[in-house]
Parts: C-alpha cells; sequence; structure tokens
C-alpha cells in the first residue's frame, strides 16, 4: 500500500503518552537478528527530525528514530551505569588510559565488519561535536592498537568520562570510517551503522522507514536499560509526522497507528478507560529556560524576578493537566537517581510571590521593554505553559511576546543570542550532573560560570560519591539562589499511546522500538 501522509478527522479529546513497561523479545539463540513475527509497527511521530545524525544534535527526535540503525562502543543500564555494548570489554587505568576491546563479527549495514578505524573515525568525529566529549576529553584522540582494539588516554583523569560516551542523548553512534569523513557541518549523508533495524527512506514532512537488518549481531543479555538483547520483531517501522496532536489521537484511536507520541494530557482518565495501553514513567524534567548571554535575561535579577513570580502549581495544571503524569519538586537530577538527587534551594522554588518578583524588577530596571518567550506546538505542554507564563508575568507589568515555530526552527532559532529570552524546554533525565545541558557553555543561552566549572573539575576528580554528593549540593544551592539558567517546573511522564497488540515496548533512557511486535 502507498505511504502516504495521513490526515484525519479531527477528534474532541486531547493528550498523552504512554508507557507499556514489558520485556520483549524471544530467547536468544546466540547470533542472527532474532526470529521476526512480521509485519509492520506505524508510529506517529509529533516532530520532525532536524536531522538523523545523532552526533549533531540532541534532539530527542533524532535519538529516538537515529537508535534503531546507529549503536554506540557504551551504554546506560536502567540504573545509569555505564556498561559496554559493541565494546566487548574496557580496561581502566587510574581513570585516565582506557582499553575497548571491540566485539568481533558486528556487521555494518553496507555489510562490512565493524573494525577499530571506523570506531576511532566515529568516536573523534563525535567528541570534537559533542560538548560533553570536548569538556571531558580536550585534545586527546581516540587510536587503533589493532583491528579490534581502540585506546585513549585522557591528559587528566576522569571518573565521569565512560558516563561521557555512553551518553543517550547526543550519542556517540557508530559508523563507518568513510561516512564520517564525508560529513560536513549538516551531518552524514549516509546512514548507516550497526543497528537491529536499517535506514530505506524518508519523505520529508511525511515518514521515516526502516527495514529489519537480517545480519544484526545480537548480545545474549538480557535487556537492561539500552544494554542487552535488541531484536527486530518487525519487518518494517514506519515513523509517522504527524505534528497536530489529535490526528495522533484519532489515529491510534482508529489503528491506523500501533504507537502515538505526545498525545494531549488532558485525555489521560479517558484513554485509561479505552483499549489503549496506558502505562505513564517518569521521562524527564520540564524547565523555563533562559537566555542568560544576551539581552534582558542576562541581568540575574530579571532571572529571579519571573522565577519569584510564577505559580507552578498554574502552569503544570494547565500544560501537564493530571497529578499522575507530573510531580512538583526542586531536584535537577530525577529523585530515582538517589546517587545525585537533592532538594538543596527548594526554598527558591515555587515561590509564587508577586511582590517578591515586583521589587527584583524595580532592582534591575526593568521599564516594560520586550521579552521573547519563543515556543513551539510540536510539543503541545511547551506551548501551554508558555501560554500560562505569559499571562502571570503581564499580570506584574511585563511586556512578553509569545512567538511560536516548528520544532527545527525553533532548534535553529535558539542558537541566535539576540533572538530569544526565554523558552519552556524539556531535558531528560541523566547519569550525573556534568550531562546537564543548561550548564554548558556552549549550550544556547548559557554564559561561562566559574562555579560551574570549579564543581564540574570536582564531580569528575571525587574519589567518593559523598564528596561528590556534596558539591553537587553546594551547586544546586547556588544555581537556584544565584545563578538561575532555568527554572524547573516539573518533572513529568513519557506519555506514549500503544495498540492492545503491541507487545515489548519499554521506555528507559528515551522509546525503544526493538524488542517490540504486533500480534
Amino acid at each position: 500500500m502507498e505511504k502516504t501522509k495521513k490526515w484525519l478527522l479531527p477528534i474532541v479529546v486531547s493528550i498523552i503518552l504512554l508507557i507499556c513497561t514489558a520485556c520483549g523479545g524471544s530467547d536468544d539463540n546466540g547470533g542472527g537478528s532474532g526470529d521476526s513475527n512480521g509485519g509492520e509497527l506505524n508510529i506517529a511521530l509529533n516532530a520532525q527530525p532536524p536531522t538523523l545524525d545523532p552526533q549533531i544534535t540532541t534532539a530527542t527526535a533524532t535519538r529516538d528514530v537515529a537508535r534503531l540503525m546507529f549503536e554506540s562502543l557504551m551504554v546506560f543500564n536502567s540504573d545509569f551505569e555505564p556498561v559496554p555494548f559493541l565494546a566487548e570489554e574496557v580496561e581502566n587505568e587510574d581513570n585516565q588510559l582506557f582499553t575497548f576491546h571491540l566485539r568481533e563479527g558486528v556487521l555494518f549495514h553496507n555489510g562490512e565488519e565493524m573494525k577499530a578505524e571506523d570506531v576511532v573515525a566515529s568516536m573523534n568525529r563525535w567528541k570534537g561535536l559533542s560538548n560533553k566529549g570536548k569538556s571531558i576529553i580536550g585534545d586527546s584522540e581516540f587510536v587503533e592498537v589493532d583491528a579490534y582494539t581502540v585506546q585513549i588516554e585522557l591528559s587528566e583523569p576522569s571518573s565521569l568520562f565512560l558516563s561521557s560516551i555512553a551518553e543517550s542523548g547526543q550519542f556517540a553512534g557508530i559508523m563507518p570510517k568513510e561516512i564520517n569523513e564525508e560529513a560536513g557541518p549538516d551531518g552524514v549523508t549516509e546512514y548507516i551503522g550497526t543497528g537491529p533495524f536499517e535506514f530505506a527512506d524518508w519523505q520529508q514532512d511525511n515518514y521515516i522507514h526502516f527495514t529489519k537488518f537480517d545480519d544484526y549481531a545480537l548480545v545474549d543479555e538480557e535487556p537492561d536499560g539500552l544494554a542487552g538483547r535488541k531484536e527486530a520483531l518487525v519487518d518494517d517501522i514506519y515513523f509517522y509526522i504527524a505534528e497536530d496532536p489529535s490526528t495522533r489521537l484519532a489515529g491510534i484511536q482508529s489503528g491506523e497507528y500501533d504507537i502515538a507520541y505526545s498525545l494531549p494530557f488532558d485525555s489521560y482518565q479517558q484513554l485509561k478507560e479505552t483499549d489503549l495501553q496506558v502505562d505513564p514513567a517518569f521521562a524527564g524534567d520540564m524547565v523555563l529556560q533562559y537566555n542568560s548571554r544576551d539581552g534582558l535575561m542576562a541581568d540575574k535579577k530579571m532571572r529571579q524576578a519571573i522565577n519569584a513570580a510564577l505559580n507552578i502549581d498554574e502552569i503544570l495544571q494547565a500544560s501537564l493537566v493530571d497529578p499522575d503524569i507530573y510531580k512538583m519538586n526542586a531536584t535537577l537530577m530525577q529523585e530515582e537517581n538517589v546517587k545525585w538527587a537533592t532538594n538543596a534551594g527548594e526554598e527558591y522554588y515555587n515561590i509564587n510571590d508577586e511582590e517578591k518578583a515586583k521589587e527584583l524588577l524595580d532592582e534591575a530596571g526593568y521599564d516594560g521593554e520586550v521579552l521573547k518567550l519563543v515556543s513551539t506546538r510540536d510539543y503541545q505542554h511547551y506551548y501551554d505553559s508558555s501560554v500560562v507564563i505569559k499571562e502571570q508575568l503581564e499580570k506584574l507589568g511585563m511586556n512578553v511576546e509569545l512567538e511560536v515555530y516548528d520544532w527545527p526552527t525553533l532548534i535553529d532559532l535558539i542558537k541566535e543570542d539576540d533572538a530569544w529570552h526565554m523558552r519552556v524546554n524539556g531535558f531528560t533525565f541523566k547519569g550525573d550532573p556534568t550531562q546537564i545541558l543548561y550548564l554548558d557553555a556552549s549550550s544556547s543561552g548559557m554564559i561561562e560560570d566559574e562555579r560551574i566549572n570549579d564543581a564540574m573539575n570536582i564531580f569528575e576528580d571525587a574519589e567518593d560519591e559523598e564528596e561528590a554528593k556534596a558539591e553537587w549540593e553546594d551547586l544546586q544551592e547556588y544555581l537556584w539562589a544565584e545563578l538561575l539558567p532555568v527554572t524547573k517546573l516539573g518533572s513529568y511522564v513519557g506519555l506514549y499511546a500503544l495498540a492492545d497488540n503491541v507487545e515489548g515496548f519499554i521506555y528507559s533512557h528515551g522509546s525503544q522500538f526493538w524488542n517490540v511486535s504486533v500480534d
């Protein structure tokens, strides 16, 4: 059947995403790509990826799609621990010299075996593009020892190096050497990886198509986070670009889609009464991000004034709707990550004090200048939150303009320092504070801050977890009380609607579509 863009009748109800936490896959027989149940998996995606090259972007849409075909040396398990994946074993000498022994017999989608030269080219390209790679690895280079061994010696020891290359956002996808060498500033032009699915076709604004890779090299371990067995249990996966939430909702209810992203949150209770699978799992934080690098918000008094003014209860009720699908807390690391989670600075969270906010605005000398609040409807909860924030700030007498863009355009816009002042954004949970993007001075809108830099060095050099945790508590207090690169609004779920005949889907460090079958 010809694959065309879906135009569906709008439906009254709204949003939710939902997660079915089932373990998937058949027993591994030690090799091959596993027995496929056949058929198609049709997924309604809420935003078109700006690229399918995971090395050049942190976009969630890119991450979830690209990880079908690209894999990494290291990945996070369900406990946020970095474990080998395309590497079979890692030797660590004093957190400075790392030797990666590669799995043998792993094939790229072009039929060529993955070798050390491919890994070296991929990792050296990634570390030049990734903010975290630049800060931890610096001028050090990955080098080939032999055909199945790669090594890197850091200029300074880092206890967080393995976590940095296991990062699941802007991840270090391994590609053939020649693909890396031909890549330009806009990313690779061919999509060839080692994953359980291979790239077939991308019809812009319509769909992205992947097919099962028959020669995929299975890992003979139980799935655990991003680690373990990854089987292609369907022959084809289609990601349909369906930016309108009513289209996604209508499609999942009619059976046109098997899985739908980002459905309207106010449909949560209603959808629980259907045959669809609804099982929310917390996936990230929603924040109001300030452009502290340029313009009005470069004055920390302005940021503190807005933080003092916000009624976060009202914002979350309007955008996320149901208390089952959001949490309010001050921790900038997720509560489940007990190594790092802390409520330090919570007295600055959800202050909701209009008089305090006005005092701070006077101290900042604010005189009615326009504040540009940029947003997108591709993530409806970002937009809904932005509308409420605009209303709350206007009650203080602030002049706020809400500018709305599609997601790829917004990603490009925020790279221009003078084009925006604030935006609502989401950040997936991270393994350690050094991976929080809004603390990185090279990220859009973020300034260089000596206190942050000092803390990051302590995290890397800390000899025990207690020392690192104490430093993070002090830094989080400083972030809330002084710097305020963001105001955390709340933690929220990754919500997906799944048809009742979809099995094996889990959400762990993002959506996973391997080990998923359709009956």
